[in-house]
């Protein structure tokens, strides 16, 4: 099973495409990570084109069976709530255009499935990843460790969406 992991933002999107070998499906391999980066204060619908042209280019060349994005939270600052919600939509038109299930599970869930803390910071998600995964050389931004987090939790919110591809598949 080979799933796509993203954790949204409005000029930063993190990703993660983990394969779930037959053999071990606790132990994925990570076939890629990294971060779609856009330039700050680039305008709508610029940094959305992007956001959805450079995820096309990672979904085509690693063909995801299903997808898992992180849902969005609250935020304190709406114009920043806003930006990341357009995001996200880009990013759900890209999976659903390639015919990707997506799960959505929120950032409280990811926090948990991975480090066993719902309220875990950034260091203890890195940290989790590190020992539970065992992807030690980890580089980049934080949101590619996240969209690391969110792959993995995202496959175990999967359960019904292989009988719903099968059935899908056939009509």
């Amino acid at each position: 099973m080979r799933i796509i992991g993203v954790d949204p933002g409005s000029h930063r999107v993190g990703y993660a495409v983990l394969d779930f070998p037959d053999s071990n499906r606790s132990k994925p391999n990570l076939l890629a990570y990294g971060t779609i980066e856009v330039v700050p204060k680039t305008p709508s619908p610029d940094n959305l084109i992007q956001i959805k042209t450079e995820l096309d280019q990672i979904i085509n060349e690693f063909k995801p069976e299903f997808g898992s994005v992180e849902e969005l939270f609250f935020v304190t600052n709406v114009t920043t709530g806003m930006r990341v919600s357009e995001s996200r939509g880009v990013i759900l038109l890209s999976l659903g255009e390639n015919n990707i299930p997506v799960v959505q599970p929120t950032a409280t869930q990811v926090k948990k499935g991975i480090s066993a803390n719902g309220n875990a910071n950034k260091k203890e998600v890195r940290a989790a990843i590190k020992m539970i995964l065992g992807f030690h050389d980890l580089k980049g931004h934080d949101d590619s460790w996240d969209a690391i987090a969110v792959a993995f939790v995202g496959k175990s919110l999967l359960h019904g969406f292989g009988q719903l591809k099968i059935k899908s598949s056939k009509t």
